[in-house]
């Protein structure tokens, strides 16, 4: 039948244009993925570090995983605030913000990860991942 191109196998330039396609998905995808990481602080690409179980946990290395991508580097603001009046919280206080979303005087965005139910590094937090992420935002100018 005239125009069925069903029994017609792909040009040159049809292979051609895809590749070109899935090229530049892959450039976009790396680029990505570097760029979170310069955001984070590490530089780029993931950096996995195995500790020691008695080891207490890094709470620099933690920010930078679990929050630095939306609050920024130094807790200046990003996609989410400034952290600065979170590290003044008590620590009952700011575990309750990063585990269930909710700040002193008023639930957080939606947007804030409830850590208590998403996990960090895909296990659930502990209070001492908890306490090192708040004692590393009270080293913060």
């Amino acid at each position: 039948m005239p125009g069925d191109h069903a029994d017609r196998g792909y040009s040159a330039r049809e292979i051609a244009s895809f590749l070109g396609v899935l090229v530049v998905g892959l450039a976009l995808g790396v680029g990505a993925y570097r760029a979170g990481g310069r955001l984070a602080g590490t530089g780029g690409g993931a950096v996995v570090r195995t500790a020691p179980a008695s080891a207490a946990p890094d709470g620099v290395a933690l920010y930078a995983a679990s929050c630095a991508g939306c609050h920024g580097q130094q807790a200046q603001g990003g996609v989410g605030p400034a952290l600065h009046a979170a590290a003044a919280w008590n620590s009952a206080q700011f575990a309750q913000a990063v585990l269930n979303g909710q700040a002193p005087q008023r639930p957080l965005s939606a947007v804030m990860p409830r850590f208590a139910s998403t996990g960090m590094d895909g296990q659930p937090p502990t209070d001492a991942q908890v306490a090192a992420i708040h004692t590393f935002l009270k080293t913060l100018p």
